[in-house]
Parts: C-alpha cells; sequence; structure tokens
C-alpha cells in the first residue's frame, strides 16, 4: 500500500489484529528486515512496517539527511493511518529513529523496543558512514560490491540468511540516494549524539543487543539505557548485529511484552 505523506510516498504493510506495534527497519533494508518476527507478533498486535525514505518501494523526495525528517516521516505515517500511539520496535538505523521519535514525539510513543542500535557513533563509524555516502555521490563503481560486503557483514552470524539478506538490500538500495541520506543522518551522531536528549524518553524501552555484535555492541545498548529512566537491556548470548533474523522469537517476545505491559498499565 501507499500513502501520501508529507513531500513523499511511504510503502508501508499491515498484519494481524490489536494494540499497534510499529517496525522500523534498519539502513539499506526494507520492511521485510522483520519477516521472521512476523509470524508471533501478528496474532497478538496490528502490526505496521514500512520503508524508510528512499528505502524499498518509498520515494526520496525532499530528503535533507537527518534523523529529525526520518522521525518526522514516522509521525506523518501514524497520522495518515490514524494511530494515536503506538509501540515503537526499531533495529540499528530504525532504533535511533525511533529513539529520535519518543524524544520529539513523547505523546505518540507508549513503549520502545531497542534491537540492535545505538545513541552515538564513533569516529570509525562515522567514517564508515561519510565514505558510502561518498561513494553514491560520486557515482564510485565499487559501491554495489560494497554494499553486498557489507550485508555479508551484517549476516557474518546467521549464514544461512545471507541471500535472503542480498535480495532485500540490493532491491531497497536500486537506488542508493536514500541509503545515502540515510548514512548522512548517522554520520551526525558523531558531532550530535543522543545521549544528551534521552533523558525526555518517558516511555518503558526495552533494549536488545547480541554479545557479539561488533557494529551496536552491549556497551551501546549500557549507554541508552544509562539515560532513559524506565529502560531496561538483555544481552543474547553468542548472537551478532541481526537480530530479527538471529533471533526473531526473543525480538517477538520483547516486543509483545511491551504491548501487553503498557496495556495493563492504562488499564489499572
Amino acid at each position: 500500500m501507499r500513502a501520501a505523506t508529507g513531500d513523499i510516498e511511504t510503502a508501508w504493510f499491515e498484519v494481524g489484529r490489536g494494540d499497534p506495534i510499529v517496525l522500523i527497519h534498519g539502513l539499506a533494508d526494507d520492511h521485510r528486515a522483520w519477516r521472521k518476527v512476523l509470524p508471533r507478533l501478528m496474532m497478538t498486535n496490528r502490526v505496521i512496517l514500512y520503508d524508510l525514505r528512499g528505502h524499498g518501494e518509498s520515494t526520496l523526495g525532499e530528503a535533507n539527511g537527518t534523523l529529525r525528517q526520518l522521525s518526522g516521516d514516522l509521525v506523518v505515517l501514524l497520522d495518515t493511518l490514524g494511530i494515536e500511539r503506538a509501540v515503537l520496535g526499531g533495529f540499528s538505523l530504525g532504533g535511533t529513529i525511533a529513539m529520535r521519535t519518543a524524544i520529539d514525539h513523547p505523546d505518540r510513543v507508549t513503549a520502545l523496543g531497542l534491537i540492535s542500535t545505538s545513541s552515538r557513533v564513533g569516529s570509525a563509524a562515522a567514517e564508515w558512514y561519510r565514505e558510502r555516502e561518498r561513494m553514491v555521490r560520486e557515482g564510485d563503481p565499487e559501491l554495489r560490491a560494497t554494499l553486498d560486503a557489507d550485508t555479508r557483514d551484517v549476516y557474518r552470524m546467521a549464514p544461512e540468511e545471507i541471500a535472503d539478506g542480498l535480495t532485500i538490500r540490493r532491491q531497497s538500495t536500486a537506488d542508493p540516494r536514500g541509503f545515502a541520506n540515510a548514512c548522512h543522518a548517522m554520520a551526525s551522531l558523531r558531532e550530535h549524539p543522543l545521549d544528551p536528549e534521552l533523558g525526555a524518553i518517558t516511555a518503558p524501552t526495552a533494549i536488545l543487543t547480541g554479545e557479539a555484535d561488533q557494529h551496536c555492541p552491549p556497551k551501546a545498548a549500557q549507554i541508552i539505557a544509562s539515560g532513559i529512566a524506565q529502560a531496561s537491556v538483555e544481552i543474547v548470548p553468542g548472537r551478532g548485529h541481526a537480530l530479527p533474523v538471529e533471533e526473531p522469537e526473543k525480538v517477538a517476545t520483547v516486543l509483545v511484552g511491551l504491548s501487553a505491559t503498557t496495556r495493563a498499565d492504562a488499564n489499572a
């Protein structure tokens, strides 16, 4: 389905019934990053998935390379779908967008499920994002090979998922400008981390991180938790970055639990 959301058309999808959970995918992915998590979620909740600006089947529009714009896209989509408040589940880049949304629009968020994400980036990570943005901007002939190598790295702890991961990410970045836009937004976390603003997040927050995640390690999860009053961290032993495919049942359990807890609190 398509929805006119400000200056873009957003591709969105819906399954299940119940209280809403909105899933936000990571860099270079599309909504199918959550493919392994859906079977459990759709039995208890109304699940909304969408493609980020310039990813998958969503258009790029007047992209400005900021997390605020990516967060604003989500809020406009909620408005369009008539969803007042929802649990937000964000993976990697999606988790950063979820935090930005909870900071700027606390009335729209009932709870946060943050999966393999971070609130800041170091100098090496910022350079990684800037280099890929440069490759897109300059039409570097090595771009596709680089993105494929990045995909294999993300899925290195789940090699059986590499083929599907390559299919999704090649399709989602067929026009790589949305990828570059998101890279720019993430690189900005070097100079402007979310850390000083995390105290504004009042929603219950569950943070899930893989013990062997080299992209958003457990330390990143602990930094986030230290800034949010109602936050908990669970470290998944022996797992890496791609928890939605490495540990889909665990991810689903966290999100369903957040929804059930906030529903019980609202009815108390």
